[in-house]
């Protein structure tokens, strides 16, 4: 098999990572005409998430025994898409407009004098004001503008409506207003230098405070 390949090293993800880039995987595969005979049964992935998102909820009440069975609901959440995504490998031999199509995350050599790689660890955090928020991520290297997007709304398919692109200079934490209290908001960045762009980030679901 291809070194590049596609990843599902998901246990780490937080929660709301995880429901959002594990719909999104769900959301390719469906659609997919390359992907079509899936060693796993979609349906079987689709029935442990939302099993995991129902938990996920149950577990905001604070209980230890609900927040054991989140963790196992994630556990067998991520252990299926680590059976799908050795199908996905298998499929697309190391070709990365297939892989890139199966909505896992991608990994591949680093290259010098190429386009850099995506940000990693972004977040979101309450900002200074109500409706504001902080965010920021982990740099990728010199000479970079990283381009960063919200969202406040999703599509039919539960996808986010992406906003206007805005861009800085470095990885320092920043700050954006002007959503409303309470309503949950999407977030992604992206590097960019002179040879190219890397891919966004996974969707961050944040609830603004």
């Amino acid at each position: 098999m291809k070194y590049i390949r596609a990843k599902a090293n998901f246990i780490r993800y937080t929660d709301e990572k995880l429901l959002v880039k594990a719909r999104y995987i769900l959301s390719c595969m469906k659609n997919s005409t390359v992907f079509i005979n899936p060693t796993l049964p979609l349906p079987t992935i689709e029935d442990a998430y939302q099993d995991y998102q129902k938990k996920v909820i149950e577990a905001e009440s604070g209980s230890r025994e609900k927040k054991s069975h989140k963790r196992e609901s994630k556990r067998k959440l991520c252990e299926l898409l680590q059976q799908l995504v050795a199908y996905v490998n298998l499929v697309c031999d190391g070709k990365l407009s297939l892989l890139h199509s199966s909505g896992f995350p991608v990994l591949t050599k680093k290259r010098k004098g190429q386009v850099p790689n995506t940000p990693s660890a972004p977040f979101l955090c309450d900002g200074r004001t109500s409706g504001e928020v902080a965010f920021g991520f982990k740099p990728v290297g010199r000479d970079m503008f990283y381009d960063y997007r919200f969202a406040t709304e999703v599509d039919s398919y539960g996808l986010p409506q992406w906003g206007e692109i805005f861009y800085k200079t470095n990885s320092f934490r920043a700050y954006y207003s002007g959503f409303t209290p309470g309503h949950y908001i999407y977030f992604q960045v992206r590097a960019r230098n002179k040879h190219g762009q890397s891919h966004w980030t996974a969707p961050l679901l944040f609830m603004v405070g």
